[in-house]
């Protein structure tokens, strides 16, 4: 009978496939340190997901893990010791600061969608949606108001400068900013029923004169206004003919006496249209009373 023959031994040692298999799980793991190193590595998150590839694929049975202490023994695993020193460095520029770049955490730790899709520099970015355009009648507008608004500003203080500011109100067309307004009160220049200039009325014309004497070539319009009181006394009978007469007397003074021209020069009388107060009393009729003075800004002053 023959003999069976004697089967040989194994041979010492893991089996011939375990080296192979430990060297795919050695390509495996250096590949999820490549997709690493392209991304920015928070150190919790990148120890957490070795601990459990560790317990996984078991290749780090041998140490306490792959950071800190212990050491990760495997066929073909020893070029991965300085792990830990890797991720530690992951991210710093040569001089060992952090480079900050698009991909930033937000305060809680957790990547913005803008963050985990940066916009690529290639890409234009869209540019603010510019403001409606002014139409032409808009730009005329803020114009006029730049222009009179600053006039007004200048003549307010030079008519301060020469102490007129008890005898004359300052305005400002606020519908189309055209032109400012230096009113007089008229008890200041006429008497009643009157429109010829009494001499205390001269010095503040005058300084006005020389307020308006700063703005040559500019269009100066002269209106009178009176009360509702009915004019019976000649020579004037009614109340347009007084208002005209008064806007007369200080355009004249204004245009040969401080020789700002008459071509520079209007006047208008609008009787008791425009009031300002009631004429029930005394102090009413005061305040209608009056002599306004027109001066246009620089853009309106050729009309």
């Amino acid at each position: 009978m023959a003999r069976k023959k004697k089967e040989d031994a194994p041979a010492p040692g893991s089996p011939a496939w375990m080296a192979t298999f430990s060297d795919l799980m050695n390509l495996l793991l250096c590949f999820f340190v490549l997709l690493f190193s392209m991304s920015s590595v928070d150190q919790g998150k990148a120890e957490a997901l070795i601990q459990s590839l560790a317990q996984t694929f078991s290749i780090f049975d041998g140490g306490g893990s792959s950071f800190g202490e212990g050491n990760m023994i495997s066929n073909g695993a020893d070029q991965l010791t300085e792990l830990d020193e890797y991720f530690n460095t992951m991210g710093q520029t040569s001089d060992g600061q952090i480079d900050q770049d698009i991909n930033s955490e937000d305060p809680n730790g957790e990547m913005t969608d803008v963050d985990k899709f940066p916009i690529p520099s290639s890409v234009p970015v869209a540019s603010p949606t510019p403001s409606p355009t002014m139409t032409p009648e808009q730009i005329i507008f803020t114009e006029n108001k730049e222009e009179s608004e600053n006039l007004y500003g200048e003549v307010t203080d030079l008519l301060n400068r020469v102490n007129l500011g008890d005898y004359v109100d300052i305005g400002i067309d606020a519908e189309q900013y055209h032109y400012i307004t230096i009113e007089i009160k008229g008890h200041f220049l006429f008497d009643k029923g009157d429109a010829t200039l009494i001499d205390d009325a001269k010095p503040i014309i005058n300084k006005i004169g020389d307020v308006l004497k700063q703005y040559s070539g500019y269009k100066v319009e002269v209106i009178g206004h009176t009360n509702s009181v009915p004019q019976t006394k000649a020579p004037y009978y009614n109340n347009y003919i007084l208002s005209t007469w008064r806007a007369l007397s200080v355009a004249e003074y204004l245009a040969e006496e401080k020789n700002l021209g008459w071509e520079n020069v209007y006047f208008e009388g609008r009787a008791d249209l425009e009031k300002i107060a009631s004429d029930d009393t005394e102090y009413g009729r005061r305040q209608n009373r009056r002599v306004e003075i027109r001066l246009y800004n620089k853009k309106n002053s050729g009309d």
